[in-house]
């Protein structure tokens, strides 16, 4: 009688049909946890933009950066106690190192009261992740937003 060795075809369904099944599994729960992650990441960069403004503030206040003469992009308005960086401002002043057109928008400061400045924080990356929110906690998704809307509201700075 003749040896034979090797799979049978149901043994190869067999085992096809179990890779599929763990294939659906992982796919099912890792693809949820990568997004999670990437706006985790957002969330962390939007928070690193607010206290990178912060710091330009600082800057400001002891003389450092004259906004006013420095810069054509951030502004500084002392009747309304308001200032804003832009996040390309903040890259070119060396504070916030990411590349400049990734990560898009401004920070307003409303210095009402010098002792907690109140932040507001509009930013985006790209077209996958827009906030627009107060201080640090406080982001909400604001991605119904239109590129348009985006670029005539949010993407420039203005201390009035």
């Amino acid at each position: 009688m003749k040896d034979k060795r090797g799979f049978t075809l149901i043994e190869l369904l067999a085992v096809i049909v179990v890779l599929a099944i763990v294939m659906v599994l992982a796919v099912t729960t890792v693809l949820p946890m990568m997004g999670q992650s990437r706006e985790k990441a957002f969330r962390i960069e939007a928070t690193n933009a607010v206290k990178y403004a912060g710091d330009a503030y600082d800057l400001f206040n002891l003389g450092e950066i004259d906004i006013n003469k420095d810069s054509t992009k951030s502004c500084y308005n002392s009747t309304t106690n308001k200032m804003c960086f832009t996040i390309d401002e903040l890259i070119d002043l060396q504070l916030y190192q990411v590349d400049k057109g990734i990560f898009l928008g401004k920070v307003d400061i409303d210095l009402t009261n010098r002792n907690q400045p109140i932040y507001t924080l509009y930013f985006k990356k790209n077209d996958e992740f827009r906030i627009v929110g107060e201080q640090f906690n406080t982001y909400v998704d604001y991605g119904e937003l239109n590129n348009a809307a985006w670029d005539n509201k949010y993407n420039s700075c203005t201390c009035s």
